[in-house]
């Protein structure tokens, strides 16, 4: 739970003298064997619920000063009572022991709170997101602030090397995480942990099963929990807390890091069962792209060339795994709309008559009519459809310019122009070499292209295209055309 913001701690300092005054003048009318003696418990317990023990022993001595020996313990018609010295220590005792007591209640309410609220965003991250790197640095951060550790770490087994690979850590340097391969054939610890067992040990200092005392000495650490990562086949690894002072983790601490680990293992077989679905629908699409361009030598695999400089070029202007994600299913399938013209028109020379034109104008819509049922590919509708649109409106099939066309489809139409330079349709057309390629596409910034895509799609090609001599297909070349400006 947050601490409480300063108008809450006023109101409840201002609420508990009132509270603490008003009990006192009844107490004072009735005396301490009466009923209303017993009403000092409650300012007592609020005030351990909102200010911990400190708070409560405080509200407790006020009230034992309150309720002391100029008490009475009683007031009748006829004479006052005055209560026992023993009644005022007792009841000054008892005034202390609830006021810990509600203290200590309420840090465990609170910390069972913090534990469930951060187990409830674990696992929503987990259902809402398949990017594994964003879930395990959560489960880490959470796993280390809520058991009060220095810091936490997630270990994937390779098995193949029999190294425990880190793959999320928080609380601790780079030096530190760099310290040297953990594997699990030289680290008796890990060995437990990696039949199933959770371990702590109290000083690693002193241990001999951690690999690694001195790096921890440097680091400030002491002691270590480490428990399985496991799905119901296997362990995958270890998920471990670091703490600077020598503890003792309790059964309640082996549990929540368990099930800190559980939601690791669940993330990990979601996004493995993801990528697996992913690979295998990309593929799929792979196939049916190639089957396409298969009818004609000229393009086959195309998109793929395509997809991959595409990818080049959305790294180089900073899309997010997410955005290049969907760029490459829609650089894939950005000519599917041709599966109905291939046949008819491209391999003949009709292609290039006015009907042979019309219609293949019409392939971005058709694509867009093909791809458009499957939800999954909702998003990149725009880029199959608007590929071919330019920069000064001289494109098609809508004629879109400048800023009005899709961002992603911008980018598509500068790599799919190149390859088609590099490797052209018709056996009249002399295929160009990069830096010819380079050159044409330059010099179309501004009409044709985005002029800000044309200039990062220059960088990409200088620095993985073209080696320390120039151009990818001679020893020597003049160097790269300048881009034009965006107002040229």
């Amino acid at each position: 739970m947050k601490n409480p913001k300063p108008a809450a701690i006023i109101a409840s300092v201002i609420g508990l003298t009132l509270a603490l005054g008003g009990i006192t003048i009844v107490v004072r009318l009735t005396g301490t064997n009466g009923i209303a003696v017993h009403f000092y418990y409650l300012p007592i317990i609020y005030a351990a619920v909102m200010f911990g023990d400190y708070g409560a022993i405080l509200v407790a001595m006020v009230a034992a000063l309150a309720c002391s020996s100029w008490m009475p313990a009683a007031i009748r018609p006829d004479e006052v009572i005055p209560q026992p010295l023993r009644d005022v220590f007792l009841r000054s005792g008892m005034f202390l022991v609830i006021a810990l007591a509600a203290s200590r209640a309420a840090y465990e309410l609170r910390r069972r709170v913090t534990e469930a609220h951060t187990l409830y965003d674990v696992a929503r991250s987990v259902t809402s997101t398949l990017r594994l790197r964003q879930v395990l640095d959560l489960i880490t951060h959470h796993a280390a602030g809520v058991m009060n550790a220095k810091a936490s770490s997630i270990r994937l087994l390779n098995e193949e090397t029999d190294e425990l690979e880190l793959v999320a850590a928080t609380g601790l340097s780079e030096q530190y995480w760099e310290k040297g391969p953990v594997l699990v054939s030289t680290s008796t610890l890990d060995q437990q942990v990696m039949n199933g067992e959770s371990e702590q040990i109290y000083d690693v200092r002193a241990d001999p099963r951690f690999q690694y005392p001195e790096a921890a000495r440097q680091a400030g650490l002491t002691s270590v929990l480490t428990v399985p990562l496991e799905t119901k086949e296997k362990v995958l690894g270890v998920v471990r807390v670091y703490s600077r002072t020598k503890r003792r983790f309790s059964r309640r601490e082996v549990a929540l890091l368990t099930a800190f680990a559980h939601q690791a293992s669940v993330a990990i077989e979601n996004a493995r069962l993801y990528e697996d679905i992913r690979r295998n629908y990309y593929q799929t699409v792979r196939a049916l792209t190639r089957a396409i361009e298969a009818k004609d030598s000229a393009t086959y695999t195309h998109s793929e060339r395509v997809t991959q400089l595409a990818d080049e070029l959305a790294q180089e202007v900073g899309m997010t795994e997410d955005q290049r994600e969907l760029l490459c299913f829609g650089s894939i399938l950005h000519d599917v709309g041709k599966i109905g013209l291939e046949a008819q028109y491209e391999a003949t020379p009709e292609f290039d008559s006015e009907e042979g034109q019309a219609f293949y104008r019409m392939h971005p819509l058709i694509g867009r009519t093909i791809l458009a049922p499957i939800t999954f590919l909702e998003p990149i509708l725009p880029v199959v459809l608007c590929h071919h649109e330019h920069w000064d409106a001289s494109g098609f099939p809508e004629g879109l310019s400048d800023d009005d066309i899709p961002y992603q489809a911008r980018l598509l139409s500068i790599c799919d122009a190149y390859d088609r330079l590099r490797n052209p349709r018709t056996p009249d057309q002399s295929p160009l070499t990069p830096k010819e390629a380079v050159e044409q596409v330059v010099d179309e910034a501004g009409s044709r292209f985005d002029p800000t895509l044309v200039a990062a799609f220059r960088r990409v090609m200088k620095a993985n295209h073209y080696g320390p001599s120039g151009d990818a297909d001679s020893e020597h070349q003049e160097p790269l055309p300048e881009p034009l400006a965006e107002d040229e």
